[in-house]
């Protein structure tokens, strides 16, 4: 695709039905999903999960260096469902995008991504390479996200199921609120597993974060959950560095319910919840509240 701002990115037309990227090959360019009825989703499908590559830029902090403004970020992802639409993403590898990697926020830009695999490898912690959003009903199956900042963001009623993610400095592995969102939200997930990959062992957020939020609900059922990490998360308010813990959820005025069976911690501490409900940890070795 043309390297400009929006040229970059085809606004795939509705008669279109499938799109196939083949083994061996890299798309450098960007797809953006305008209306279309729910009798005619769309398809973008890889030959080989990787191998077949839609590739953004080799440049750190994109959006920032062109300008896009904070809400438009997600935009310029691999692929932005930004109408409502279907949209079916599977067998591929989105890397290094302009800026998010797959999103969808319109009302009824409905996502369903398996077995691919969303990658940031560039440095910097400003890439705003955000991983999956969808809206409700979205689902993300068999993947691995390795990025720079939130991986899968709980803002609508979803379902993940056999998801793997690395957690890098910045950004939290699910990220359940950051501008405010308050909806009452429901999400379900199945075998899920969380790496620490800093090598300072050092993050900006906990493995489970709710940044801000004015009277919405998360109501998460995980059976399957694995985290692999240690180490200290920074603490805004204190500003400093404190143990990491499982989750970080700060909004008071919101309501947070979790129950999780057959969970493995590694001897990860629960971490903080400010917010009102229920959290239930089953089958897990974990030392007590702080």
């Amino acid at each position: 695709m043309p390297d400009t701002k929006e040229g970059f990115f085809w606004n795939v037309p509705s008669f279109v039905k499938r799109i196939v990227v083949d083994a061996d090959v890299r798309v450098t360019g960007g797809f953006r999903v305008r209306y279309r009825k729910p009798d005619n989703p769309l398809r973008i499908e890889g030959h080989n999960r990787h191998t077949s590559v839609i590739f953004g830029t080799s440049h750190e902090a994109w959006t920032v260096r062109n300008g896009v403004m904070e809400n438009d970020k997600w935009r310029y992802s691999a692929i932005s469902v930004v109408e409502d639409a279907v949209v079916h993403v599977s067998n591929l590898t989105a890397l290094n995008p302009r800026g998010y990697l797959i999103s969808g926020y319109a009302n009824h830009a409905v996502l369903h991504v398996d077995s691919c695999s969303l990658l940031d490898t560039r440095k910097g912690d400003t890439n705003n390479s955000d991983g999956f959003i969808g809206a409700d009903g979205s689902s993300i199956t068999r993947c691995f996200i390795s990025t720079g900042d939130d991986a899968i963001k709980v803002y609508n009623d979803i379902t993940i199921n056999d998801v793997t993610i690395e957690h890098h400095r910045n950004g939290a592995p699910l990220q359940f609120g950051w501008g405010g969102e308050s909806r009452d939200v429901t999400a379900a997930i199945r075998s899920l597993v969380i790496r620490g990959a800093d090598p300072e062992h050092r993050y900006n957020m906990a493995p489970l974060t709710w940044e801000k939020g004015s009277g919405g609900t998360r109501n998460v059922t995980i059976d399957g959950l694995e985290v692999i990490t240690a180490g200290e998360v920074y603490d805004e308010a204190r500003k400093t560095w404190q143990p990491i813990g499982l989750m970080e959820v700060k909004p008071r005025e919101c309501e947070f319910n979790l129950r999780v069976t057959r969970a493995s911690l590694h001897g990860l501490p629960r971490g903080t919840c400010s917010a009102s409900g229920t959290v239930t940890l089953e089958n897990a070795a974990i030392p007590e509240w702080p």
